[in-house]
């Protein structure tokens, strides 16, 4: 990239530029650093690094560093005896064994309350059945057993285990928190001496159950049951086989098996474990309180066999090198971290002070196994000493997913905010190349934040011979200065840069280099800080070759003296620094035209141009796709192509650009917007739809009419007649048989009327019933003399009576109703275009389109009886529900939030709005784009599951919030077939 005047610049931006700058070596002389990259790749070195970089910002900082969490005066570190076993369930309930062990408490996530699960007290005086291979106990003991380690098994049982008492032997209850019930009592073989201390769930389903006493593990299945899978001796060579075939070679006998394992005992400890937990490949992770050299071990077991063994003494390479002196790392408990899928596995330790927990990268293979301490500060308050207890998923930025227990509740462990950074670290970076021999190197630009109390000194060298640069001296330049424009780049979207913050120093920091002359540079960077701060770097930028304001604009007599020249080219190329900005701004000013380079602050300007006025609730990439296709959106608004893609671009979440296509089939996506027009819903008879009467026999000759078909014009009047007195006959009516349809309801059963209407007509006539009431109310007033109650059916011949139907068409009616009548007189002067024809076709005398009304009598003749038909039966149907339509929006049903459905409806009320035709009402609702029986498309609506009893389908109702019928009081999770329900 070039600028204004043709400079160019060499860049350091994330992690693979600034990996490839190397650590400066304490001492001077020592052999050639290592780079980052390098540094950081290697476990064991990445804490001792005084500088890290942060992949999801891409920043380069000082390294974090723990500071120690002392104790108070009157704190008391915990105590072993108090660690009897807790754990949590799937839904965030917490169990521990209290009570000395005699009591089973549990913390709800509901209501926050404890409450007692079991009680051995409360336990009936029963035999406690032994294993396969153990005496059966003494019914007459009576004396509450003790309880040691808890936990709950991914199949949702909850174990505890029973400690050894006199001559009854160890062994476990089992409680199924799905079913309920009793627990289940499960003994011990009595040739196995079992003392349980610590259990862990397996992924399968099972359990490790640590037996500290005898130093040993116990792997359970799914079942709860024991499977001989470890060898006696892993290194010891199988026993002959006690039968051989003479002259053969002797068959070895099958290597003794057994289901549990020994913790190993060597030089580095082994033999004080105190924890355990499951790693996700059933590797079984085993920490000692303290090895041979004082701090927590950490070994890793797999198939039963010893596969590596760490120290939780590189904890100190995190520790702030205040607190190291005294610091001593033993453990009381651990517990695995939930870590995402490709992340490394994470153990916190829970120090034997009870005031801090330190985390660790576990990283397995060669050699062996290798803790990577975290620098994050895990203080914990009144640590009450009952374990570390994995919740579920982390719901906060800093939550390590674990609780533990403090002043009688259980709290959350979360990381806190108050790091400890590096006082100081120095670093070279690449070597540059300009290209050209005696390049005067311009200017250096670091995008980031130089809080107050931190610093960065920059020092360089420059040859012509890459080989001398080792050679030379470092020279110092000025300190940068935050520029008070932003960035020097034009348009920058990204980065620290993008925005000047001098409060906090966050900006683009500059500085002029004064004497880096030379076709190669090497910069060396020094961060210091207060411990407190870091100064946080994103981008370098080495900008080259200096554009030489005294050698292009001024004349040759100011450049004769070297030392007046070297001082005015330095002091013009700050000026130089501030109109390049200018001009590159000037020069790059086509790219706030092209919506894919606009910085994200000029989109509302962008739209401007266009006549766009965006909504400030859409997302970026959203306004930019709005803008790029605003053309077609013009194009079609007010179509319910426009609509739809509008409420799209509001609500959905992708939005592709081949969806800009118009016109397209506007339910081509399974799930999208949908647009319901009314007037395509109406309900029309068959043979009206799309039929024309012109061409056709006359009517008034004799049909036959099939019961079952709906009314057509060609049944003509007499038919229509013939269909209503059989239809009164029906229902009962006295004088059905003399009975004559007319277009207005009758005084009397009009609701019978109206049921013929819609079974024959498929609509119910109305506008000759509203008309009429309009005449009556007329006549009330004593303006239209002359006149009967009913409507006139023909042009009257008395002139002052044809007045006073003029004054009543013109003057009398609402508007609403005038337009309705309008609507009708339109119709009839566009099928009869001349009036003479209408007089023709209908046998009437009214002069004008705009006098005649409704019939309130069947017309005889076949013309106008089309003329009413059509109008009634299709035309006034659809213009009642032109200009209507409904905005469907897609939910999931039940278990979507209220609230956000409420705003998406408001979001999409808005911008239907703004597009839709101003002539148009409409209105807003949701539909379940989920499969229903008889109103699902197939292939566009159907979702295959489990059905009406998927979970998802009916959320746990609310008492106060919940909708009847919306909601699930209960249920339980799918439940393996060989699943062991202690409720049977």
């Amino acid at each position: 990239m070039k600028d204004a005047n043709g400079s160019r610049f060499a860049l350091l931006l994330g992690l693979g530029d600034w990996g490839g700058c190397a650590l400066v070596p304490e001492r001077p002389g020592s052999s050639a650093p290592p780079t980052l990259a390098a540094l950081w790749a290697d476990p064991a070195k990445r804490s001792a690094t005084p500088l890290e970089f942060d992949a999801r910002s891409s920043v380069l900082s000082l390294t974090r560093r723990v500071a120690r969490f002392r104790a108070g005066a009157n704190d008391t570190p915990p105590d072993m005896l108090r660690r009897l076993g807790a754990a949590a369930d799937g839904n965030g309930n917490v169990y521990w064994v209290a009570d000395g062990g005699h009591r089973i408490d549990v913390l709800s996530s509901g209501s926050r309350k404890v409450s007692v699960f079991w009680s051995m007290q409360a336990a009936p005086a029963a035999p406690v059945p032994a294993g396969d291979f153990a005496a059966r106990l003494d019914a007459t003991a009576t004396a509450p057993r003790t309880l040691h380690g808890l936990a709950v098994t991914r199949e949702h049982y909850l174990v505890a285990g029973v400690l050894p008492q006199d001559d009854l032997h160890g062994g476990l209850l089992v409680f199924d928190l799905l079913a309920g019930g009793p627990p289940l009592t499960v003994g011990w073989p009595a040739d196995w001496p079992f003392v349980p201390h610590d259990f862990a769930a397996r992924p399968c389903g099972g359990l490790a159950v640590l037996d500290r006493a005898h130093g040993r593990v116990w792997m359970l299945d799914r079942r709860l049951g024991m499977h001989a899978v470890f060898p006696v001796n892993a290194g010891a060579a199988p026993l002959p086989g006690d039968f051989a075939v003479p002259g053969a070679a002797a068959v070895p006998a099958p290597m003794q098996r057994r289901p549990w394992f020994d913790v190993v005992v060597d030089v580095a400890g082994g033999s004080d474990p105190v924890s355990l937990d499951v790693l996700a490949d059933d590797a079984v992770l085993v920490m000692d309180g303290a090895g041979t050299d004082g701090f927590a071990q950490l070994s890793v077991y797999e198939q039963g066999a010893l596969s590596g063994r760490a120290s939780a003494r590189v904890a100190l390479d995190v520790i702030d090198p205040d607190d190291v002196a005294g610091f001593v790392l033993r453990g009381f408990d651990c517990a695995l971290q939930v870590a995402a899928a490709d992340a490394p596995a994470r153990v916190v330790v829970a120090s034997h002070e009870g005031n801090q927990c330190i985390a660790f990268d576990l990283y397995r293979g060669s050699p062996g196994l290798v803790l990577d301490p975290v620098e994050s500060f895990l203080p914990m308050r009144r640590f009450g000493g009952k374990g570390l207890v994995r919740a579920g998923v982390p719901s906060v930025p800093g939550d390590t997913g674990l609780l533990y227990d403090s002043l009688g509740t259980w709290l959350p462990l979360v990381e806190q905010r108050r790091p400890r950074f590096a006082p100081m670290a120095m670093l070279t970076t690449p070597v540059f190349d300009s290209l050209e021999p005696a390049c005067v190197w311009h200017r250096m630009v670091l995008d980031g934040c130089i809080p107050g109390g931190c610093q960065v000194r920059v020092e360089t060298r420059a040859a012509d011979q890459k080989d001398e640069l080792a050679l030379l001296p470092f020279n110092a330049e000025p300190l940068p200065i935050l520029r008070p424009d932003g960035s020097e780049l034009p348009w920058l979207l990204d980065g620290p840069g993008a925005t000047t913050d001098p409060a906090r120093g966050t900006g683009c920091w500059e500085l002029l280099f004064q004497r880096a002359r030379g076709q190669f540079l090497q910069i060396r960077i020094t961060l210091s800080g207060d411990e407190l701060a870091t100064p946080r770097l994103v981008a370098l930028r080495a900008w080259y070759a200096r554009f030489s304001y005294s050698r292009q604009y001024l004349p040759a007599v100011y450049r004769d003296d070297d030392a007046s020249a070297d001082f005015l080219e330095r002091f013009l190329a700050n000026f130089e620094g501030m109109f390049t900005s200018l001009e590159d701004r000037i020069a790059a000013a086509s790219a706030l035209f092209d919506v894919r380079s606009a910085p994200a602050d000029t989109l509302d300007w962008l739209a401007g141009w266009l006549g766009l006025v965006l909504d400030p609730a859409m997302n970026e990439a959203r306004r930019r796709q709005l803008i790029r296709f605003a053309i077609p959106l013009y194009q079609y608004r007010g179509t319910t192509q426009g609509v739809r893609l509008a409420v799209q671009l509001a609500l959905s979440s992708c939005v592709k650009p081949e969806d800009f296509a118009l016109p397209a089939p506007s339910q081509r996506q399974p799930y999208g917007v949908r647009i319901i027009e009314r007037y395509l819903t109406r309900n029309l008879p068959r043979a009206l739809l799309g039929e024309t009467v012109a061409g056709r026999a006359a009517l008034d000759t004799p049909r036959f009419v099939t019961a079952g078909q709906r009314w057509s014009p060609d049944d003509g009047a007499e038919g229509l007649h013939l269909r209503y007195r059989a239809w009164l006959a029906q229902a009962g009516v006295a004088g059905a048989e003399a009975a004559v349809f007319k277009p207005v309801p009758p005084d009397t059963r009009a609701d019978l009327w109206s049921g013929f209407c819609m079974a024959e007509l498929g609509s119910v006539p109305q506008l000759a019933a509203a008309l009429q009431q309009a005449w009556a109310d007329y006549r009330q007033s004593g303006r239209a003399p002359g006149f009967g109650d009913a409507l006139p059916g023909n042009w009257p011949t008395d002139p002052a009576q044809q007045q006073a139907w003029r004054n009543f068409i013109g003057r009398a009616l609402t508007a609403s109703l005038r337009r309705w009548l309008a609507r009708w007189q339109g119709f009839i002067g566009r099928r009869h275009v001349r009036i003479a024809g209408y007089q023709l076709a209908s046998g009437l005398d009214w002069p004008q389109f705009d006098l005649i009304p409704a019939p309130i009598v069947l017309p005889g003749r076949a013309g106008a009886l089309a003329d009413w038909a059509l109008f009634e039966t299709r035309l006034d149907p659809m213009a009642g529900a032109a200009h209507r339509f409904s905005v469907l929006l897609p939910t999931t049903g039940p278990l979507a939030d209220a609230g956000a459905l409420a705003q998406d409806i408001a979001l999409a009320t808005r911008v239907v709005r703004l597009a839709k035709p101003a002539h148009t009402s409409f209105d807003v609702r949701q539909y379940w784009a989920l499969f229903r029986l008889g109103q699902a498309r197939l292939g566009l609506d159907s979702l295959l599951g489990q059905g009406s009893r998927a979970t998802e389908l009916a959320p746990q109702i609310v008492v106060g919030a919940g909708q009847v019928g919306a909601g699930r009081i209960a249920s339980r999770p799918a439940v393996p077939a060989d699943r062991m329900l202690l409720e049977c």
